[in-house]
């Protein structure tokens, strides 16, 4: 297949999940992710910041949602209570969850 097909990340995620599955974590390179999907490093790079991305791409929005929803708690509101009502309806706009 060469790289000027389409569907880049898509064949990105599979190579990648491919060779976790085959080798493990951290055994498996950048690299190798690329050259199984038959892309280069520098395209993998276009879509992921690191290969830990491949397996959570939602989780930088998460992280947004949970710091604003904290920020926005009262200073008198126990940890746990800051953490159910912090992120309420913006963990809804986050892609995959319900």
């Amino acid at each position: 297949m060469g790289r000027w097909e389409p569907n880049a990340r898509g064949r990105l995620e599979q190579a990648a999940l491919e060779l976790y599955s085959e080798r493990g974590f951290e055994q498996t390179t950048v690299k190798e992710i690329a050259e199984r999907a038959g892309l280069t490093e520098r395209t993998f790079f276009r879509h992921f910041a690191d290969k830990r991305e491949v397996l959570f791409p939602h989780a930088s929005p998460l992280q947004e949602s949970l710091v604003t929803g904290l920020g926005g708690a009262p200073d008198t509101a126990a940890p746990i209570d800051a953490i159910a009502a912090g992120p309420g309806e913006r963990l809804r706009a986050v892609p995959g969850t319900p």
